[in-house]
C-alpha cells in the first residue's frame, strides 16, 4: 500500500480519499490516512491533505491525531452512507439529495404524506453528487429536490465547476425523465460572508439555466436571507439551519412539491 500511496502523492496535487479507498479495498481508511501523513512528511511533499507544522512537537503531534481522526470518520461516514443508498432502495416520489443542509433537515417528520428519501450527506460536495448520482434513481423517483454548492466554494473550487457540475447532473436526471427542483444555494453568515458573492454568481447562472431547460427553481434565499446574509435568527454557525429557518424553507417547499408531483 505504501508504494502505491507513495506514486499517488507524487503524481497528484490533491488527495481523492474517497477514489484512494475503492483502490486499496480492503484497507482501513485510517490505515490509508496515517500512511499519506508518514509518507508527506517523509517526502516533504504539500497536498490539500496538508501535514501539521508547529513549533511545539507535542501540539503537533495532537493537531495530527484530531485531523487523522475527524477525516478518518467524516470519509468512513461518507463511505458507510453511500454504501447504504446503493443498497436499501424503497420506491419513492421524492429524493431530496444534497450535503449537510439537506441532510440534517426535518424532512421525515413534516413531509408525512410524501414518499421520500433523504440523501443529503454532510459536508458533500457536487464533485462527491456526481459520484453518487446512481443512488437517486435506484428508488424510482418521481421528483428529485436539489440543493448544493456551498462546500464547493468553501474549499476552493470556482463558480464555473460548480454550475458545470450541476449541468451534468440536471442533464442525467432529464434524460431519465425525472421532474428536477433546484434549489438555490444558501448565503452564509458572518464566518464565511467572503463566499456570498460567489453564491450570488452562481444562483444567477442556476436561475438562468432552469429557465431555458424546463427545470423549476426555488429561490431559498428570498425565505431565509432576503438581504443577501443569513441571518443569526437562522443560524447558530453562519451555515447550517436551526429548526426556524427549516420551518421557514418547508412552507415554501412542501406546496413545490405537491404541484410537481401532480402536474
Amino acid at each position: 500500500m505504501k508504494t502505491q500511496l507513495k506514486t499517488y502523492l507524487l503524481n497528484n496535487d490533491c488527495v481523492d480519499l474517497y477514489d484512494l479507498f475503492h483502490q486499496l479495498q480492503p484497507t482501513s481508511i485510517y490505515a490509508i490516512i496515517n500512511t499519506l501523513h508518514t509518507l508527506k512528511c517523509e517526502l516533504q511533499l504539500t497536498t490539500k491533505l496538508n501535514a501539521m507544522n508547529d513549533p511545539s512537537e507535542q501540539v503537533a503531534l495532537l493537531r495530527k491525531e484530531v485531523d487523522i481522526a475527524q477525516r478518518g470518520h467524516s470519509m468512513s461516514r461518507y463511505i458507510h452512507l453511500v454504501d447504504s443508498h446503493q443498497t436499501f432502495t424503497p420506491n419513492v416520489d421524492v429524493v431530496l439529495f444534497g450535503d449537510s443542509i439537506t441532510e440534517w433537515g426535518p424532512w421525515q417528520d413534516v413531509f408525512t404524506d410524501i414518499p421520500h428519501v433523504n440523501r443529503g450527506i454532510a459536508g458533500d460536495t457536487t464533485v462527491g453528487m456526481l459520484r453518487r448520482i446512481e443512488t437517486t434513481l435506484a428508488v424510482n423517483p418521481k421528483l428529485i429536490s436539489v440543493m448544493a454548492g456551498v462546500n464547493d466554494l468553501a474549499q476552493g473550487f470556482s463558480v464555473d465547476s460548480v454550475f458545470e457540475n450541476y449541468q451534468t447532473m440536471l442533464t442525467y436526471w432529464q434524460k431519465n425523465n425525472c421532474t428536477v427542483l433546484v434549489q438555490s444555494t444558501l448565503y452564509c453568515g458572518y464566518r464565511l460572508v467572503h463566499l456570498n458573492p460567489q453564491v450570488t454568481e452562481l444562483n444567477h447562472r442556476l436561475e438562468a439555466y432552469c429557465q431555458q431547460n424546463d427545470v423549476t427553481y426555488l429561490n431559498v434565499n428570498a425565505i431565509l436571507s432576503p438581504d443577501g446574509f443569513l441571518s443569526n435568527d437562522y443560524t447558530c454557525d453562519d451555515l447550517h439551519l436551526n429548526a426556524l429557518a427549516y420551518s421557514q424553507w418547508i412552507n415554501e417547499l412542501k406546496p413545490q412539491l405537491n404541484t410537481l408531483l401532480n402536474q
